[in-house]
């Protein structure tokens, strides 16, 4: 008897499913659309595929003929049709997240990490010296694609120490955003004179090199090779500067022909890093000696400097030439230049560094290339922002650089942005080409999808519907999200 029950419910099912429930209906040609006319008979329109965005509309009538259903036209053609409930996909818009502005993880620390050896070629009994680093990065943020923002110290390349307090308070600050912070030793030290300046910036930005390169072969970090950002103050800053702009070409000037440096950095000397692996500079009151290096690539640029800058030049010129000194540093400073002598010098020769180009020229040839750049002008004769006059962390100062500099790298993480569009050769299909999206989500108005892929969708159109429109929602592998929209 229990055995019957399941056969009996089916004849009942059967006999009660007369008509056709309301609503959309996937077919073999297209889309069926059911409802009820205004007399409350059901009226059905079939919307065909013909290859076009936009469906063919044709009314028809639906009869049952025993398990089936059977579609005729109004020329009598009468066909069987399967019909199958359309199911919308899932959407639901990603929301715009802060993220890597606001800060979200705790931070951990490692310091004095050794990330090359200086050995000296001209001075045999001298010991092999340590290059080191600190490491801040987020804790437990399950990231496999960090950015990675090196970090360089000021101190006009005599002074400053990878653990200054701001420093340190900057690092940890970025590692709660989401980044692999790097805060770099570099090489100091120069003898007063132009050769000396241009000999320790080369260096400076070797050893940069040898630090950008020792952290990419740590695969425990999970750094993403195209998520690389620098700052730094001062000296600081024309090391992340060179680091993103300067060439192999450019390094004659710098390290003239047929000299050879006399040291090199263990286990193998560093080359310049390819074109372009530098996403963004954070340029805290640096500059640049030569601005033919501003053309080798289009890498944003961010600046903070007072314009009365008594140091590195607002605009261009000598550094220090405005700084009264105090009796030590104009001791340091005691060369030929300073003597009477001097006055029978060329110009370039009277300094003890070259002619540089600081913020405000920077900004502006950058803006002449339409290279994407922020330039944020303080008042005052003062040259490190960030300390107040009683050389203090003026932190409303601070706080403000750190948001600025955050929000103008966050877009930056992706390569490009997603760029959804129509396909030329099949209008039906709508596409994005971009390798860095992880998910999305496909909504579609005034029509239906046809089929979906990761990263398309095709669609059909419903020509009675008013408005026409296909939007995709979704995350980058970068944990940013991006919503867009064509409208029809």
């Amino acid at each position: 008897m229990k055995a019957w029950i399941p056969a009996l419910a089916l004849l009942c099912l059967c006999s009660c499913s007369r008509s056709v429930e309301p609503g959309l209906y996937e077919v073999e040609d297209g889309f069926l659309r059911v409802g009820l006319d205004s007399l409350g008979k059901t009226a059905a329109l079939l919307y065909r595929n013909v290859g076009g965005v936009e469906a063919d509309t044709v009314s028809v009538s639906l009869a049952r003929d025993g398990k089936r259903w059977q579609m005729s036209t109004r020329d009598s053609i009468v066909k069987p049709v399967v019909l199958k409930p359309y199911e919308v996909p899932a959407y639901h818009p990603f929301p715009e997240l802060d993220l890597y502005v606001n800060p979200v993880w705790k931070v951990g620390e490692t310091q004095d990490v050794v990330y090359g050896r200086i050995i000296h070629r001209d001075d045999e009994e001298s010991e092999p010296e340590d290059l080191t680093m600190d490491l801040y990065y987020p804790q437990d943020d399950g990231a496999d694609n960090r950015p990675l923002l090196m970090a360089f110290h000021g101190g006009a390349f005599r002074r400053g120490d990878k653990r200054d307090s701001s420093l340190v308070e900057w690092c940890r600050h970025f590692a709660s955003l989401g980044y692999v912070v790097s805060s770099v030793n570099y090489r100091q030290g120069y003898r007063g004179d132009v050769r000396s300046t241009d000999d320790i910036q080369y260096r400076a930005l070797k050893d940069a090199h040898a630090a950008v390169r020792f952290l990419l072969k740590r695969d425990s970090l999970m750094i993403h090779e195209g998520r690389i950002f620098a700052c730094g103050a001062d000296a600081g800053a024309i090391t992340a500067l060179n680091l993103a702009y300067m060439r192999e070409e450019n390094l004659p000037e710098l390290l003239p022909e047929g000299t050879q440096p006399s040291d090199s950095v263990a286990p193998s000397r560093p080359s310049l890093l390819r074109g372009g692996e530098i996403r963004a500079v954070a340029n805290f009151w640096g500059a640049v000696t030569d601005t033919a290096i501003l053309t080798n690539a289009k890498i944003p640029v961010i600046s903070f400097q007072s314009r009365e800058d008594p140091v590195v030049p607002f605009g261009e010129g000598y550094p220090f030439d405005d700084e009264e000194m105090e009796e030590d540093e104009k001791d340091f400073f005691q060369s030929v230049w300073e003597s009477f002598f001097s006055l029978f010098l060329p110009e370039p020769e009277k300094h003890p560094f070259r002619k540089m180009y600081g913020a405000e020229v920077i900004h502006r040839v950058l803006k002449s290339r339409s290279v994407r750049q922020e330039l944020h002008v303080y008042d005052g004769e003062r040259h490190d922002l960030i300390l107040d006059d009683d050389g203090l962390t003026d932190y409303p100062v601070f706080d403000e650089m750190k948001e600025l500099t955050a929000r103008f790298f966050a877009p930056l993480m992706l390569t490009s942005p997603v760029n959804l569009r129509q396909d030329p050769e099949d209008p039906q299909v709508f596409l994005i080409d971009n390798s860095e999206v992880d998910t999305c989500l496909w909504l579609i108005e005034g029509g239906a999808i046809l089929s979906k892929s990761a990263d398309a969708v095709r669609v059909l159109m419903f020509p009675d519907e008013k408005s026409h429109s296909v939007t995709v929602s979704g995350m980058y592998t970068s944990g940013l999200t991006f919503n867009e929209t064509v409208s029809l």
